[in-house]
Order: structure tokens, then sequence, then C-alpha cells
């Protein structure tokens, strides 16, 4: 009866490591399954979705075109003479002034709104002085405030730099 009982309580832990082996399988099964069918999946987006790299020809038109720089349009305007803020005498400033702009649709509304844009730079030379217009850090700060100034009241594109073609302060 003893090696009965020893024979049962072997036969019940044989049953329980065959109960617990047959999960482990069926885990490791589905863990296998799932793996094999993502890697199917990555690989199917790989090759029929993910986007190619570009061909040696290609590359190098690429790099052709990152090379040119874009030439902008510019507009010219008529030469400016204005008196300068000076108080203690009476200097002038004479220069012409062209504008970069931003596409070449900008230049016929820059023709149509020209008394504009030369009211604007004509109020905005008078105001300064000629120390203030000598300096390279003057000449700069003017050439901003010009853009600034001028691209408040555009409407199809805005200018992108200011071009200083003459400058005499006299």
């Amino acid at each position: 009866m003893a090696k009965d009982d020893i024979n049962s309580q072997n036969g019940d832990a044989t049953a329980e490591e065959g109960k617990k082996s047959g999960k482990l399988r069926l885990i490791i099964i589905i863990v296998s399954a799932l793996l094999v069918l993502g890697g199917g999946g990555f690989a199917a987006y790989y090759f029929l979705f993910a986007p190619k790299p570009p061909s040696p020809e290609e590359r190098a038109r690429l790099a052709e075109e990152a090379k040119k720089p874009e030439i902008l349009p510019v507009f010219a305007l008529k030469p400016f003479v204005v008196n300068l803020a000076d108080s203690k005498s009476r200097r002038y400033l004479k220069t012409t002034l062209k504008l970069e702009l931003s596409s070449p649709e900008l230049q016929e509304e820059l023709e149509k709104r020209q008394p504009q844009v030369r009211d604007v730079i004509l109020t905005l030379l008078s105001s300064k002085t000629a120390d203030e217009v000598n300096s390279m850090e003057g000449k700069f700060l003017l050439r901003e405030e010009v853009v600034k100034r001028i691209n408040t009241f555009l409407v199809t594109g805005k200018v992108t730099k200011v071009f200083l073609e003459e400058f005499v302060v006299q």
C-alpha cells in the first residue's frame, strides 16, 4: 500500500509537471508565432512601403540643385537727395537704393506703390543725422529700417534686402 501511495504521489507530480510544461510550450509557441508575424509585417513594410534611397544620379542632381543659390529679382529706385537732421550744420545725403524682392510679382506692385515707397524712405532718411548714417552699424540699421517700413504695406510679397548702390554724405 505504501508503494501505491508513492506511485500515486509520483503520478500527481508528473501530471502537474505535464500541465506546467504544456502551458510553457503554449506560451513559447504563441511568442514564436508573434515574432514571426511581426518580422513578416516589418519585412513587408520595409520592402513595399518604405521610401527608397535616391539613386547615385538622383543624389548628384539634388546636390547640384542645393549648390545653386536662388537669384531674387531686384527693384531699382531713383536716387534720393535729402537734408539730414543735423542741428548745427546743413548736411545732405545722396543715396541710390536697390530692393531685393521675394518674388517677381512684387515688382508690379512696387511700380504702382512707388510714391509710397519713396515717401517712406525720404521720411526715414531725413530723420537721420550724419553721425547715424556714416558708421557701418548705422548703414546696417538703416537698411533694416527701410525693409521693415516698406514691408508694412506690401501685399504680394516682401522686400528681403536693401542694397546701397550710392551713399554720399556732404
